[in-house]
Parts: C-alpha cells; sequence; structure tokens
C-alpha cells in the first residue's frame, strides 16, 4: 500500500528514522537520515525570496531532499530535462554542498498555474522551445497509486535500481517517488553501466527502471545465471523496444520487459508485454479519439489510426490530452499505439510539415535515420540531422559536406517549394539519444549552436579517494562537443589530445594539482570514443615522481591510457 505524498512530506521525523529509505554502496540510508538532509536543504531555501525552486541534483538522495525541501515550504519545485540551459531567468543560488537549485522569479513561471501546483517540468516540444508542465501532489499520487495497483507486490521485497534520470517523468515516478510511497528501497547511484546489475543481482533481488536503449546495449558477458530470476520487473518506456531486444531480455531474465507509454504530462498510461502488440491502459484510465462525440461508428473509427486522446486522474481534473500519436482503439482500454501525428512547423509564414521531410529523406538510398527541426536561433529555419548509410558516409568523404548538401536538397525540392528545405545540415553516425533513448529536439539544436557545443564531457559522477590522490569519474561524451567538428565527417571520434587534456583537466579540479605540464609518457589510444559513449576516467597522482596516471575504460573497452609529466612551477 502506498501513502500520499502530503502524508510522508509532514511526518513525524522520529515515526520512521530507524526504517530503511534506500540502500547503496555506502549501506543503507534510514529515513532519519533522509530528514537529515532534507534539514539542511530547508535551512539552505528558507531565506530564497522566491515562489519556486529550481532543483537539479546527480544524486537520488540529495535530488529528493531539494524536492522536498521547497515543498515543505510551500514553494514550487521545477525540473528542467536541460538543466535550466534555456532558462534564462534562473538564478543559481548556491547551497551548502554545491549549486543544487536556483530561485525562480514570479516572472520565470508560466502566467497561470493551477493553485495547488507543487512541480513544474519543463520539456522540449516538437520545436524544440520548452515547455513548462504543471503538476499536483494529487496528480502524482494519482500516478503512483496506478502503478502500485498494477506491479505493487511485484515490487515488494525488491530494490529499484533506476538507469534513467530521475529529472524525468519516468525516472522521477518509477525510480524514486513510487518506491519511498510503498515503502521499497531504491538504489542510492544512478546506474549508468549495466554491468553493476550483474553484482547488485547477487545480493538482491533487483526492478529495474530503463530505457530501450540500455537493454539494446546489454553486455553478452552479463551472466544469465546471476540475472535470471533476480531482476523482475523490468520497466522500459521512451521508445518502443524492438522485437529482437525483447526476446533477449525475456531470455536473459526469464520475464518480459514491461513497455510504458505515457509523456510529461500525463504520465505513464499504458503497458504492454512483447509480443502483446496491444497496450493495456492503468486503473482509470480510458482512451478514445477526439472525434468519438461525432457519432462515428466504433468500426469506422477502428478502420484507420487516429489521434489517441487520454483520460486520466493523473491530468488536472480529469482533463482529457489529445497525445501527439496516432493508435487504433479497440476498447476503452486497450488500443495499438501507431506512428507520430504529423509535426507542423511555421517557416516564413507557411506551413511545413516535419514528418514528410523526414519520410522523403528516408527515401534516398544515402540516408539511414533523419530528423527535422525548426532553429529559433537560425532566424527559423530548417535544420537536418542524418545518420548516412555506408555509400552516403562514402560520398560525404570523397565528395564533401557541400556536396552531400546540395545532393540531399535537390532530392527534396522535388517534393516541397524551396522555403520548406532545411539550410543547415549535421552528419552523425547516429542519431544522438538523451537518457530517456530519444532524439529530442533539445539535444539535436545543440549541434547547431557554436556557443553550446560544449568542450567537456558530461561529468555523471565523481569519487575522489581519501587520499586526494586517486579519483575515479563517469563522463558522458555529448554528440555536441566541438571537438567532434572535422574529426570525423560521418564518423566522429574523440581526438586523443582532448583526452589528455581532460586528464589534466579533471586533475587539477578533483586532485589539486597545481604543476606546470612538462610532457607525455607511454601514451596509448587503443579504442575509439565517439559521442554518446560513457566511459570510466582513472586518475592517479604520483607526487612523489611528479607523474599523473590516467586511463579511460568502459564496460566494453580499455580506449586509452599515459602518464603524463609535471614540474613544479617556477615563480619570477
Amino acid at each position: 500500500m502506498v501513502e500520499p505524498l502530503a502524508t510522508l512530506l509532514h511526518d513525524d521525523a522520529d515515526l520512521r528514522s530507524h526504517q530503511p529509505l534506500a540502500e547503496g554502496p555506502d549501506g543503507v540510508v534510514s529515513w532519519g537520515r533522509f530528514h537529515e538532509v532534507v534539514a539542511r536543504r530547508q535551512h539552505d531555501l528558507a531565506e530564497l525570496d522566491a515562489p519556486a525552486v529550481a532543483v537539479l541534483h546527480p544524486d537520488p538522495i540529495e535530488f529528493l531532499a531539494t524536492l522536498w525541501a521547497p515543498w515543505r515550504l510551500d514553494k514550487i519545485a521545477v525540473i528542467s530535462t536541460s538543466g535550466f540551459r534555456d532558462q534564462a531567468q534562473a538564478l543559481a543560488t548556491p547551497c551548502r554542498d554545491g549549486i543544487c537549485a536556483a530561485g525562480f522569479s514570479r516572472a520565470a513561471l508560466p502566467d497561470v498555474l493551477p493553485a495547488d501546483t507543487a512541480l513544474v517540468l519543463y520539456t522540449s516540444g516538437s520545436t524544440g522551445e520548452p515547455q513548462p508542465i504543471p503538476k499536483s501532489l494529487a496528480q502524482l499520487d494519482a500516478e503512483i497509486a496506478a502503478l502500485d495497483n498494477v506491479w505493487g507486490e511485484a515490487l515488494a521485497e525488491r530494490l529499484v535500481v533506476n538507469l534513467v534520470s530521475h529529472h524525468h517523468m519516468f525516472g522521477l515516478p518509477f525510480g524514486l517517488l513510487w518506491p519511498l510511497a510503498r515503502g521499497t528501497r531504491f538504489y542510492t547511484r544512478t546506474v549508468h553501466y549495466p554491468e553493476p546489475l550483474e553484482e547488485l543481482a547477487r545480493h538482491h533481488r533487483l526492478a529495474l527502471v530503463c530505457s530501450p536503449v540500455h537493454l539494446q546495449h546489454l553486455p553478452d558477458k552479463l551472466s544469465r545465471d546471476t540475472v535470471h530470476g533476480r531482476i523482475d520487473p523490468v520497466f522500459s518506456a521512451g521508445s518502443p523496444l524492438d522485437s529482437a531486444t525483447a526476446s533477449r531480455c525475456h531470455e536473459l531474465f526469464g520475464r518480459p520487459v514491461t513497455e510504458i507509454y505515457g509523456s510529461t504530462e500525463t504520465g505513464a498510461i499504458a503497458w504492454r508485454q512483447r509480443p502483446q502488440a496491444l497496450w493495456q491502459c492503468l486503473p482509470g484510465i480510458t482512451v478514445d479519439h477526439p472525434d468519438a462525440e461525432s457519432g462515428t461508428s466504433a468500426a469506422a473509427s477502428a478502420a484507420a489510426m487516429q489521434s489517441l486522446r487520454v483520460t486520466s486522474p493523473a491530468l488536472p481534473a480529469q482533463q482529457s490530452l489529445v497525445m501527439a500519436d496516432l493508435a487504433t482503439v479497440l476498447e476503452p482500454t486497450r488500443f495499438e499505439l501507431g506512428p507520430r501525428t504529423d509535426r507542423i512547423a511555421k517557416v516564413g509564414g507557411k506551413r511545413v510539415s516535419l514528418t514528410a521531410l523526414e519520410n522523403a529523406l528516408l527515401t534516398h538510398p544515402w540516408v539511414r535515420e533523419a530528423r527535422v527541426l525548426v532553429l529559433p536561433e537560425r532566424k527559423g529555419r530548417l535544420g537536418a540531422v542524418v545518420s548516412l548509410e555506408s555509400d552516403g558516409n562514402d560520398a560525404l568523404i570523397d565528395r564533401g559536406r557541400r556536396v552531400l548538401g546540395e545532393e540531399l536538397r535537390t532530392h527534396l525540392a522535388a517534393s516541397f517549394e524551396p522555403l520548406a528545405l532545411p539550410r543547415y545540415w549535421r552528419y552523425v553516425n547516429r542519431l544522438p539519444l538523451n537518457s530517456q533513448g530519444k532524439s529530442s529536439s533539445e539535444v539535436l539544436r545543440e549541434l547547431f549552436v557554436g556557443e553550446r557545443q560544449s568542450r567537456f564531457a558530461h561529468l555523471l559522477d565523481c569519487e575522489v579517494i581519501a587520499t586526494g590522490q586517486h579519483c575515479r569519474l563517469t563522463l558522458q561524451i555529448p554528440h555536441s562537443l566541438y571537438y567532434f567538428n572535422g574529426h570525423f565527417p560521418g564518423n566522429p571520434v574523440l581526438p586523443g589530445v582532448v583526452q589528455t587534456h581532460w586528464a589534466i583537466h579533471y586533475a587539477r579540479l578533483h586532485l589539486k594539482l597545481e604543476r606546470v605540464f612538462a610532457g607525455l609518457e607511454a601514451i596509448k589510444f587503443q579504442h575509439i570514443i565517439q559521442p554518446g559513449a560513457i566511459v570510466t576516467l582513472e586518475l592517479q597522482w604520483m607526487a612523489e615522481r611528479d607523474k599523473l596516471h590516467f586511463s579511460y575504460h568502459s564496460p566494453t573497452a580499455r580506449h586509452a591510457s599515459g602518464r603524463i609529466l609535471f614540474a613544479p612551477e617556477t615563480r619570477p
């Protein structure tokens, strides 16, 4: 049974202080320990003269505490999947343990918010512009209750392990709020690699929250004997799971993967398990088509896919929402999901179908995948991100970007007027995905904006050993990294000189290295690092020898290693 979030928020801290809340590499985290972290966050935020607080923290416990604190102070918590890069009004306010929250003025929030708003999530729409989605505690409770109604017993005596970001409306309820509300432990780290699952499964029965990308990249060496029957349920959301991956996971785990369909606005809507193609609505949720009131017969309605309309208690006041997907509704609680509805954008005052442009690009033999998007910072013109087949990559290398772009524009010109043709082109090895397994407009737009092209990886985790001379960093390589430009066309690779520069940079940052670079020794680059990869950077400072040992590795390969020589800084 789950408890309402409002009850847990204002619970007596001593009532359950010794009860376990979560568990991680450092042991069990009790409710008492959690309330101590919440109390610090409340102290940090109590004097903040703003009605809302932006919540951003990679650690699940710290994130949850930073979410709890504004709610207990009757402030609105604001979460952004972009990390607030696009919300210029967010004013960074340092917390005691680093930048973890920011004050939002009333002008930075939507003009009209329901009186009971507790949470605002910013998520990108089809044009890439951040859209605020308000949520009340009652709406969150409604989704949690629906999840527990279906899978509550399956979650009992499990450790919930989250592979997706808790800043999304999948990782947040499934990975944190639901286990918290029902008293099921969750893991205190977001797991970035699937390899730790084997060790965790030796000691716990697990429930897994992940995306299709994680399941597609499960390593072959993952021991079936260890994980079989030990990881269940497995929840996957973000995009449909392909049948081959679904079959392999069923064989590996001994149970089918539970796919979740939903959105930020609605939360979870429905679920299915392959080979079943139909989606089953969660309790209390119904679906139909927007023209259902027009008298169209059920048989006629099912004859062709139409827009899907959802009615859910997780929407404000039992409202309905028309989704951006086509579907065939067979019953009020069962449907077959189809493709996305046509995405229409205004370009130069004219309506242009982005979906039609993408479909036309896919008919060219050189194109494997394509996404077209509006670029507001480029006067609203269109950009295309294209993943090429081998022949297309050959053309890119042999003939260059300009000739390839002209070829694809000529291909589109047969069906579209000149104004509708993409002006800007980016070629990638594969379409970049966010942590939910989606090629979001926000991620794609970063490929076109020079000032957003980071010179560094995204730091997912950092562990400094007690001696202060050894640290381990988990890095995610962004697709928009500046150094991928021209290195190499169609098949970007992280340059070795950048890997060396990062080793020095992170050593200065985390190991307080203040020596002057003097040279390189025993440098080896063994396996390439490509966009989207998650790698571990190990740094060991040998102070007595003035050497920094570094190595990059991932579960599948050892990528690079070497020693960097330093000399004492000379001063005038």
